[in-house]
């Protein structure tokens, strides 16, 4: 009979995540992951694989956990207008917050690894089609609120808006200053008109 996990999955993979996001996936050690987690490594191995099984795991769950948050707006919001702007300044405020200056997980790995992993790359690709899609949807409800020109191409400015949501997580990543991340998504947010 197998005995039962003596940890909770999220928190692991909570802390794993924080780990990774930090520092990024090359300079993670399994070490880092051990301290940071609380698991020993043979632990670690037995419920997660390797690194790089334990982090595509982490992916998933950034993915379901944060983007979900950091997007809800988008699905959520009548008013496409709305939503889209509260997107944006939301992400503008968090990524200068506590001063952490962490970025996006999902871009910070897209950036390290799809150029020569193809799974990372599969994942970020899929990540940013989500975030696309999100757009296409709020802006058809900004058009349909009267609040969005009818005449805009929904697929080419959704695009644009995803590609610049990760403009501001990558900025905010280096370390750019609120008024920087202001002055960005105002310039953004202005195609909306």
């Amino acid at each position: 009979m197998a005995r039962p996990r003596a940890f909770d999955e999220e928190s692991v993979l909570d802390n794993a995540m924080n780990i990774f996001w930090s520092k990024g996936f090359e300079a993670t050690s399994i070490q880092d992951l051990v301290a940071e987690t609380g698991l020993n490594r043979a632990s670690m191995y037995s419920s997660f694989g390797d690194k790089k099984a334990l982090f595509l795991r982490v992916l998933d769950h950034y993915s379901q956990k944060i983007s979900t948050t950091r997007f809800a707006k988008l699905r959520e919001m009548a008013d496409g207008r709305e939503a889209i702007i509260a997107t944006f300044r939301d992400a503008s405020r968090v990524g200068c917050g506590e001063g952490r200056h962490k970025g996006c997980l999902m871009v910070n790995s897209g950036m390290e690894l799809a150029p020569h992993d193809p799974e990372t790359a599969a994942i970020a690709q899929a990540a940013f089609s989500r975030v696309e899609d999100m757009f296409a949807r709020a802006l058809r409800r900004g058009m349909e609120h009267d609040t969005i020109a009818r005449d805009k191409n929904i697929r080419s400015l959704s695009r644009f808006l995803a590609g610049s949501i990760q403009g501001v997580h990558l900025m905010a990543r280096r370390g750019a200053d609120e008024d920087t991340l202001a002055d960005y998504v105002d310039t953004i947010l202005s195609t909306l008109d």
